[in-house]
């Protein structure tokens, strides 16, 4: 009876404490917004919107949709990493617009695989950081 109590706590400690994240992996990055004017970067978008991040799932797969309004003619770099079930989106300005009007640049960050349950940490430059929860 006993080595079948032993036997039994160390199954559950097993799989009792084991939280399922699933194996999520940056698939692309789509700019938009901004980004999209008969294939120039950046030209003079006179469109503003509400400075946001959301989600979706589908297929399976998370999207996590970023909108930010900045300076025309900005230059802007990405990157994401997944530290257990937190998802990390930091996007930095490369080159700083120097035009005379306002974007909205947008980003679909694109994850294979969308796991049980994540925070996600959004900062755009030292100005916006968004914060948030993932429920599939």
């Amino acid at each position: 009876m006993k080595k079948l109590l032993i036997t039994i706590l160390f199954f559950a400690s097993l799989f009792g404490c084991t939280k399922e994240i699933g194996d999520l992996s940056l698939s692309k990055t789509i700019p938009g917004g901004c980004f999209v004017d008969n294939g120039i970067t950046g030209k003079n978008s006179l469109t503003t919107d509400i400075d946001t991040v959301s989600y979706s799932i589908e297929n399976g797969n998370l999207n996590i949709f970023v909108g930010f309004n900045a300076t025309c003619c900005g230059e802007y770099s990405t990157s994401s990493q997944i530290n257990g079930d937190i998802i990390v989106i930091k996007i930095l300005t490369t080159k700083v617009g120097d035009c005379n009007c306002i974007c909205y640049y947008t980003y679909n960050f694109i994850f294979n695989g969308s796991g049980k349950k994540y925070e996600y940490i959004v900062t755009v430059d030292d100005y916006l950081k968004f914060t948030g929860e993932i429920k599939p």
